[in-house]
């Protein structure tokens, strides 16, 4: 583990990266030569101004007065007060969500009051929140291992507040608390080689902790952390340019944050071949995410990704397939401009990593305007939540299982056979992911709007295949065998299976089934079919 000499507050860089902190794009940096003179004085410079805008985020929508209470609100538990914080909160405490103590403890909700302080120059309330962080650490001290906040993304995160809160008040303490979470992010803990794979965690602590160096002056921060990052950036994406975290959202997350790294570091190296290649990867980085982008202009949903905007084709994109075996995707489309385009998807590859989802096998498929198979999408990461959990089960996505089979989190899938020219593509894809040797033939052609689906265990085996609609689909007629939908357009849709229609179900509690996740913590009522038979069962879908 590198060692960091003390040294005094010194002056900054002339540029700043803000880390996806929170999972959104990073900001654009200030422009300034320095701030270090300017953080100790009565005023507001524009540079203190610009780097306060970067590293703390917007305001609090209420007023932050000096001498007021400062109330935090942290849903859904009950609000408390800045200063008035009892040890045994950190212990114990009030929420066994991880996303609400990923907030808690990351002190995230100092941000929004500091920048309010900050705007409106109430400098004791500034004051108080630099005590309460330093308090933390009194009260909660790091013991070595990830328990009650001490892990690599809770830590990544306070750093980036007490970043925030070093620009806005100069106070000297927050260094050497800075210091403690940039030995842990340079310790065991580290999401990021050697112990870990690379993942976008450990980016974000590398991005937070060169911003921390910065900030502080501590330019051995920054170089270790650039020297990480230069190690680390070819390990990220396949050679194809995909993220390995098997999740369209999280491809864009990566291909930024990566984007916003190599710039920043290319300021000062522009000819270092490190640096130059991270650029270039990440060029072929948004390469990918314009692929992962539905005719409809928002994200497809594989893996934890949020119906979310992607991103727009460049104009020299050729319709056809992209196909990345390290990643375990294929994507198609016939045109990059007509809306009304088929696109569809085919998981395979790896076993599932990261935010990627039990999907081997699985399609999402889309025609003539219209999303009609899709993914689940996210819900949350408290695992005994049942509808965050139902995203990370097999039958949430379109893929087929043996009734008696048991899934492999480790199992793998290769496409034995594919044919993606002219107007009609073809895949075959093989796996064992329920233990049991299984063939899915998917065909999907253009001109017709049809997509079928052929899914085959050994004989006498029986099977089950879900399927999850869009929600904008109604069902309007149910035989055993051919099911008919119409969304708000008038468009139809049918299924016909040489199987049997077990069962449909759209928005049941108990269990969890029939729901799609537009955004975390979202959910809308969706149908999902499930079809079944023995040995082969073929099912076919047709928009009209």
């Amino acid at each position: 583990m590198p060692t960091f000499p003390r040294r005094p507050l010194g002056p900054v860089s002339a540029s700043v990266v803000t880390a996806a902190a929170a999972l959104v794009l990073p900001l654009a940096a200030p422009a300034v030569s320095s701030v270090a003179a300017d953080r100790t004085t009565p005023q507001r410079s524009v540079a203190q101004r610009q780097w306060a805008d970067a590293r703390c985020g917007a305001p609090a929508s209420e007023p932050v007065r000096n001498g007021k209470p400062m109330t935090v609100r942290v849903p859904p538990t009950r609000p408390f007060t800045v200063g008035r914080i009892p040890a045994s909160a950190w212990s114990r405490p009030a929420s066994s969500d991880p996303t609400w103590q990923l907030s808690f403890y990351g002190l995230d909700w100092m941000k929004p009051l500091a920048k309010r302080a900050f705007d409106d120059r109430q400098d004791a309330q500034l004051a108080a929140l630099v005590a309460q962080a330093d308090k933390f650490y009194v009260q909660h001290p790091d013991r070595g291992s990830n328990a009650l906040g001490w892990d690599e993304g809770t830590s990544l995160r306070r750093l980036h507040v007490l970043t925030c809160l070093s620009i806005v008040t100069g106070d000297p303490r927050l260094t050497s608390r800075m210091a403690t979470e940039v030995r842990l992010l340079f310790g065991p803990r580290y999401y990021g080689p050697p112990n870990h794979p690379v993942h976008n965690h450990g980016l974000m602590a590398n991005v937070n902790i060169r911003a921390a160096g910065e900030i502080v002056g501590r330019e051995d921060w920054v170089r270790a952390a650039e020297a990480r990052m230069r190690r680390e950036a070819g390990m990220a994406f396949t050679k194809a340019g995909t993220s390995y975290e098997q999740s369209a959202w999280y491809h864009l997350v990566n291909t930024m944050m990566w984007r916003s790294a190599g710039e920043r570091m290319a300021k000062g190296a522009s000819a270092d071949p490190a640096v130059r290649a991270i650029l270039a990867q990440t060029e072929r980085s948004m390469a990918v995410g314009r692929w992962l982008t539905e005719p409809d202009g928002d994200l497809v949903q594989i893996g934890d990704t949020p119906r979310n905007p992607g991103w727009k084709p460049v104009g020299r994109e050729r319709p056809g397939v992209f196909r990345d075996n390290e990643a375990g995707i294929a994507v198609g489309r016939w045109s990059w401009t007509d809306p009304k385009t088929t696109y569809y998807t085919v998981r395979y590859g790896p076993a599932r990593f990261a935010h990627g989802h039990p999907d081997k096998g699985g399609v999402t498929w889309s025609a003539r305007g219209t999303r009609v198979l899709v993914g689940p999408g996210y819900y949350g990461y408290d695992w005994r939540n049942s509808y965050a959990a139902y995203a990370r089960q097999a039958h949430s996505h379109n893929v087929a299982w043996p009734t008696r089979g048991r899934a492999n989190p480790r199992a793998t899938a290769a496409v034995r056979s594919a044919s993606t020219k002219g107007r009609t593509h073809t895949w075959r894809v093989l796996d064992r992911e329920h233990g049991v040797a299984h063939t899915r033939d998917v065909r999907v052609d253009h001109p017709s709007a049809t997509l079928t689906v052929s899914d085959t265990y050994p004989r006498r085996t029986a099977l089950r295949q879900s399927w999850h609609l869009d929600p904008g689909w109604r069902l309007v007629t149910r035989r055993p065998r051919n099911l008919v939908f119409r969304d708000h357009a008038g468009r139809t849709l049918r299924l016909v299976t040489d199987g049997a229609v077990v069962d449909i179900s759209r928005g049941r509690t108990r269990p969890v089934a029939g729901w799609n996740y537009p955004s975390a913590g979202s959910r809308i009522p969706a149908y999902e079919i499930t079809t079944g038979g023995t040995g082969t069962v073929r099912t076919t879908f047709t928009v009209r």
